[in-house]
């Protein structure tokens, strides 16, 4: 059977016409996904919290402690005086009190996240003004440095030789052990000296690498992987304080050397 003109002409035209309308559907839901998903991307970028009283943009702790673990570029600006971030930091978070903050500038693609103390509100309030001054995106932590160790996140401590939980962080070695890793022969061994600078000029173990107590967490990098750590300080004390920032830096196997070790009578090899 033939067609006439005139069917295939219609034919032709519903062809068009449905060929027309899948076009029209598949921009519409093309459009519709592009528009959802650059919503989204803007709701993902915009502060998830505000605080209420305060109007300031809210980072939750297990949201920072996420984005520190996948690595992304964050600046953790504590505010907190001195004395208070030396006994209790955030890991890698720097310190500036109030009459320095007014003069960061992040860096490009950078999270800034302002740490203070919930116990302190002329800090908090302070703070707040100034970062409302600035052009650049900031969160502040929500509950503050009391807020993230709640969670039991990690945190880096001067450490008190009368908690146990932080005598819990530190693995002990006596000299005449450590005397018997050296006769082994040991080239496994990096051992670390926490005094200062000064201190070590004057006196040290020979073969330590000294990167002082207040600089072990900037410099960490130079701490060898795979390797046994025996740490050490101008005294026990400082020992145990090198056993304990080491083991919140996540350095679990390192050994702080006890006993009289820096003396002649110790048997050890002592430089210069």
């Amino acid at each position: 059977m033939t067609h006439s003109y005139s069917e295939n002409a219609r034919d032709k035209k519903a062809l068009l016409v449905g060929g027309a309308l899948i076009i029209l559907v598949s921009v519409y839901f093309v459009g519709k996904n592009i528009f959802f998903n650059k919503k989204d991307s803007i709701q993902s970028s915009a502060p998830a919290l505000v605080d209420k009283k305060s109007g300031v943009p809210l980072m939750e702790p297990g949201v920072l402690l996420k984005k520190i673990q996948n690595g992304d570029a964050v600046a953790l600006l504590d505010v907190r005086n001195e004395e208070l971030f030396q006994t209790a930091h955030l890991p890698h978070s720097l310190n500036f009190p109030i009459g320095s903050l007014e003069n960061f500038s992040p860096a490009k693609d950078e999270a800034v996240v302002i740490v203070f103390s919930e116990n302190d509100p002329r800090v908090f309030e302070a703070a707040k003004n100034i970062m409302n001054q600035k052009s650049f995106a900031y969160f502040f932590l929500k509950g503050g440095i009391e807020g993230w160790q709640s969670l039991n996140a990690p945190i880096i401590s001067a450490g008190d030789p009368n908690s146990f939980i932080d005598q819990s962080k530190v693995i002990y070695i006596k000299v005449e052990e450590y005397k018997k890793l050296l006769g082994q022969n040991n080239q496994n061994i990096f051992l670390l000296d926490v005094q200062t600078e000064n201190n070590f000029k004057n006196k040290h173990l020979k073969g330590a690498v000294n990167i002082p107590l207040d600089q072990l967490e900037k410099r960490f990098g130079e701490i060898p992987a795979g390797k046994q750590i025996i740490v050490y300080g101008e005294n026990d004390l400082v020992s145990f304080h090198g056993g304990v920032h080491l083991s919140d830096l996540g350095v679990f196997s390192a050994r702080s050397l006890n006993g009289n070790y820096l003396s002649a009578e110790s048997g050890l090899s002592l430089e210069p």
